[in-house]
């Protein structure tokens, strides 16, 4: 029987402790963590009997580049976002996060005089941490937390050493969904300044509410030339929940930068694994039903994260897309007496992430793809917490 994909399927607990999972060996027993990005949801089954069938083989040898995969991702953008991606362009990795590294350590090669590379903060925090390991200088712009447009005027920024931007699409931690038009506004200022562009779209999968959905940023490109400067990072990990599978792709139309690209990335770097293009072929191939019905399912657990943010006077950002709530939470600040917002939830068996990790000290971040039961039951903490220091 087919399985149905609604409130009951995700509702369904999986005990997660014992399994070495980083989101729930990190802390105590006792304490509901609310962290690291992963969801507590089975995945679709259709990507479990992939995975089982390819484990009964019972040979795990090394594997190539699976055709098979990287036409299933490009057919998945083409149908739900109008992205057309030649085959050519596309670079297998395990994870975006190298990808991220590969980029500055990219520029440094390509653009040795000029490798200080943009970054918006609040951000990843990874994408700060590529910067430094591959002694690319970051330069920092300030994103507007709760106005449209999220970015703020470019024209005062000094371009002087730039040669890179990277950026997240949609935004982690904001939540925010990028407009068309201000993709543009970023287009032209990579144009004026002659500016390499890598955009983390990781996040594209997970857009709350319809008819709105991502929009990548290479279908904002009005022509080669803009295109042959991007570099685009996708991947299923999120949007399906297989980040311990480990399969990404960069998008890289420009042949240079994708060699030079390409040779930091076999120097450095393993390949993807069989389990990683067997579970990601069959997300981009089978897993929509689910995808919807987890996207359903979170727009339940936004709106329990809402009330609980509003009954206690704490501003939210609009949670447009991802499953992560960004909470400002500095207001607090002169009730904890020098404790962290992390640090108090903590103490009362929640654990969260420090907004400090992404540039926003004061703030945390909920990841809210758990249990509705779960969830409610961590506000409940959370509002005795709260309770205990007159909020």
């Amino acid at each position: 029987m087919k399985t149905r994909y609604d409130d009951a399927f995700f509702d369904t607990p999986t005990e997660r402790r014992g399994t070495d999972s980083s989101k729930w060996s990190e802390y105590p027993p006792d304490v509901i963590p609310l962290w690291i990005a992963d969801m507590d949801f089975r995945v679709a089954e259709e990507i479990t009997e992939a995975v089982v069938r390819r484990a009964q083989q019972g040979i795990f040898g090394y594997t190539r580049i699976s055709e098979g995969t990287i036409e299933a991702m490009i057919g998945w953008h083409r149908e739900r976002y109008g992205w057309e991606i030649p085959r050519e362009w596309v670079v297998p990795l395990p994870g975006i996060v190298p990808g991220l590294h590969l980029f500055c350590r990219m520029l440094r090669r390509v653009r040795p005089e000029r490798s200080d590379v943009l970054i918006n903060l609040p951000v990843y925090h990874h994408f700060r941490t590529a910067a430094a390991m591959q002694n690319a200088r970051e330069r920092i712009v300030r994103l507007n937390p709760f106005g449209v447009p999220t970015l703020p005027d470019l024209e005062g920024t000094d371009a002087r050493g730039l040669g890179g931007w990277m950026l997240c699409n949609p935004q982690n931690p904001l939540g925010h969904r990028w407009r068309p038009e201000e993709l543009r506004r970023m287009l032209d200022f990579a144009a004026e300044h002659d500016l390499l562009l890598a955009s983390d779209e990781i996040h594209g999968g997970i857009v709350a509410d319809a008819p709105h959905r991502y929009t990548p940023l290479m279908t904002v490109a009005r022509d080669e030339t803009e295109r042959r400067r991007l570099v685009v990072l996708v991947s299923p990990s999120k949007t399906f929940n297989i980040p311990g599978l480990e399969c990404a792709f960069a998008v890289i139309p420009d042949p240079e930068l994708r060699e030079r690209f390409m040779s930091s990335y076999r120097q450095m770097i393993p390949g993807v694994t069989a389990f990683g293009w067997v579970g990601a072929e069959a997300a981009y191939r089978w897993g929509e039903a689910w995808r919807l019905g987890m996207l359903a399912y979170l727009r339940g657990n936004r709106a329990l994260t809402e009330a609980f943010a509003a009954r206690h006077g704490l501003p939210m950002c609009p949670m447009e897309a991802t499953y992560l709530a960004f909470v400002d939470c500095t207001g607090l600040l002169p009730a904890l007496r020098g404790e962290t917002p992390k640090a108090f939830f903590l103490r009362h068996g929640v654990a969260v992430h420090d907004g400090a990790l992404f540039g926003a000290p004061g703030w945390i971040r909920i990841n809210i793809a758990t249990r509705r039961a779960l969830l409610a039951e961590a506000f409940g903490r959370m509002d005795a917490a709260l309770a205990s220091v007159g909020r």
